[in-house]
């Protein structure tokens, strides 16, 4: 059973992109035989009954790899223009008594459900603040802060008007003081290049580099 519920947080996964760097798909590349969409989907669910994933590129291949999980789908068709189209869908789709929002991107593929609940406890014990993931290896303070963010419900409409390629990193810019950030290394492990596909093979333990 999930930790919350739809009034309290809902977590949107993002998984619209084309993936051009990488050269196939990241949403449909499998981690100990499961797509890193659904592992992802997954994960979500084991802390929220409200979960919702943003497609695009590809969205009924995608689609179908998910099909069987408890989760609301959102078709972005401008997924093109930037990440900021899908978090304001995304947004725009959430149930009206949401109390607040957690985004994760698909290819977070070091990301725990343990880690998901650590950043919702931070939020629970401030629910007025967004909550942001710290790389504290960063060498500036705006590469140090990312996704998975906790936005609480006042940010809804702010998001709903996002544009363009830098998904809410303007909003976290704009509110820097009123943010909490909590280191978590493994969310600034992501999956964009070939060279970082055959390192999550490496590590875990597929001994064929692609």
């Amino acid at each position: 059973m999930a930790i919350y519920q739809q009034e309290e947080l809902a977590i949107i996964v993002l998984a619209a992109g084309q993936s051009a760097r990488l050269g196939q798909m990241k949403q449909l590349v499998t981690i100990n035989g499961k797509t890193l969409v659904a592992r992802q989907l997954e994960q979500a669910l084991s802390l929220t009954s409200a979960v919702y994933c943003v497609l695009g590129f590809q969205a009924q291949q995608v689609q179908a790899q998910i099909d069987h999980l408890p989760i609301q789908t959102i078709i972005n068709s401008q997924w093109s223009s930037g990440m900021a189209s899908s978090i304001a869908k995304g947004v725009a789709a959430l149930a009206p008594n949401s109390a607040a929002v957690m985004l994760v991107l698909v290819d977070q593929w070091q990301l725990t459900s343990a880690d998901l609940l650590a950043q919702a406890r931070y939020w629970q014990q401030c629910p007025s603040t967004i909550i942001v993931a710290q790389d504290i290896n960063a060498s500036t303070d705006q590469q140090s802060i990312g996704p998975p963010v906790i936005f609480p419900r006042q940010y809804f409409a702010q998001l709903q008007q996002l544009q363009g390629h830098q998904g809410a990193k303007r909003l976290l810019k704009k509110y820097q003081n009123r943010l909490l950030k909590v280191p978590l290394a493994h969310a600034f492990i992501d999956l964009d290049t070939p060279e970082q596909l055959n390192e999550l093979h490496k590590i875990i333990g597929n001994s064929t580099a692609l």
